[in-house]
């Protein structure tokens, strides 16, 4: 396995991207999780992923309570209309009703976090990705563009 030492990102290893384990503050605890810079092999990473992932190592507790913030509002938004499509049976277990961001604690795991391709905008592009007790197949994500929330939805949104 190929593996790369980067002054900003630390030491990564090539696996369909580069790779390594990061930890990040969530719901009052440290997670640790899967970073991934996506670059083709033998491509150079971008300085924008370089500055992103900067930016967001240094601002995560401020960044990572905006997320939360945005997935609980998010969630509000969505809930109804999966405990629909669950019915009665999975309503309460796979999409409960909630009144408190740290109730989303039971709901998602967090998987990745992505320091996303600019292709030259330089845009710093953020994704975190987890598992969600809602989705399971297509998860959930927070896209951060320059540092604030752009958008939460399925990982589609980042990968």
């Amino acid at each position: 396995m190929k593996s790369l030492r980067d002054d900003v990102l630390g030491e990564l290893t090539y696996e369909y991207g580069w790779t390594r384990e990061y930890n990040y503050p969530l719901w009052g605890r440290s997670v640790t999780v899967k970073l991934i810079v996506p670059c083709d092999e033998h491509a150079e990473i971008e300085d924008a992923q370089r500055d992103a992932f900067a930016r967001f190592d240094e601002s995560k507790g401020q960044m990572v309570i905006l997320a939360e913030r945005a997935v609980f509002d998010y969630y509000q938004s969505i809930c109804n209309e999966y405990r629909e499509r669950l019915g009665v049976e999975f309503a309460d277990t796979q999409a409960p009703r909630i009144q408190k961001i740290d109730q989303l604690e039971a709901l998602i795991i967090p998987t990745e976090v992505v320091i996303q391709q600019s292709f030259k905008s330089g845009e710093r592009i953020v994704g975190l990705l987890f598992r969600c007790s809602w989705e399971p197949e297509l998860g959930l994500a927070v896209k951060f563009v320059g540092e604030e929330v752009e958008e939460v939805g399925t990982q589609d949104i980042v990968l």
